[in-house]
């Protein structure tokens, strides 16, 4: 790792509506997949692929279900803080707002709850940060992007971000697993809502680049990557963490 870091920050606030009624009761990030609840694969992934002890957890749908579940670490072997995202905050960049809240303004490793990935793009994102950099975002291969976010590349140098893009000619997508320096939360303190009233981590990291135009590095994913948020996707990974499972012998 280039620069120590210390911090990890979970995004799983969300609800996960494709789901259907699988999240009527529990948030999509906590849904058993493989024996365990999803959030637990990542956390687990992260803290044996890293240096990384201590996370902070975003809630708010359901938060007290994944605050009962985790509590405050000690049975994984690492510390974890609980950041609440308040209403009046909604979507992915609030989300991240909520945790520099707690963090201040400090760099950190930070992943969506729903997103899978082999555990070597954690360690891969991390080795990318260096002083000087406003942010290491991890991409990977999509032949449509339009679901997600599109990025334009010019080397590793992240030229262009846009969310959702139709008829794009990039297959680059924003994985959801990032590393931000401490220049996001005041570019977070100061993002508006988006079209559909909500703060988007796209915009902030758009801003992030309008200010630092050569400022954010990419780091292309290899191996597994599954943004888990439709039935489909769920089986899937099921298929992936129980075949992982069972090649560790467990």
């Amino acid at each position: 790792m280039s620069l120590a870091l210390r911090w990890c920050v979970l995004l799983a606030g969300g609800r996960g509506t494709r789901l259907g009624s699988l999240t009527d009761t529990l948030p999509k990030p906590m849904l058993p997949v493989a024996g365990r609840p999803l959030l637990e694969h990542i956390l687990v992934a992260i803290r044996d692929s890293t240096p990384l002890r201590d996370f902070v957890i975003v809630v708010r749908y359901r938060a007290e279900t994944i605050i009962e579940h985790f509590g405050d670490g000690k049975r994984w072997d690492v510390s974890i803080r609980y950041a609440p995202q308040p209403d009046e905050l909604p979507g992915t960049g609030g989300a991240v707002r909520a945790a520099t809240q707690v963090l201040g303004q400090t760099a950190f490793l930070m992943s969506f709850g729903d997103i899978l990935t082999d555990a070597v793009n954690y360690r891969r994102l991390l080795e990318a940060y260096q002083s000087g950099i406003a942010a290491v975002i991890g991409v990977n291969w999509l032949a449509d992007v339009s679901e997600g976010g599109g990025v334009w590349l010019d080397g590793d140098r992240v030229t262009r971000l846009e969310e959702k893009p139709r008829h794009a000619d990039t297959h680059w997508n924003l994985a959801g697993v990032h590393v931000l320096s401490p220049l996001i939360e005041p570019v977070l303190r100061e993002l508006s809502p988006s079209a559909r009233g909500e703060y988007e981590l796209t915009d902030a990291l758009n801003r992030l680049l309008q200010q630092h135009p050569d400022g954010i590095r990419a780091v292309r994913f290899e191996g597994y990557w599954n943004d888990v948020g439709t039935p489909e996707r769920l089986r899937q990974a099921e298929a992936y963490l129980a075949g992982a499972s069972r090649a560790c012998g467990e």
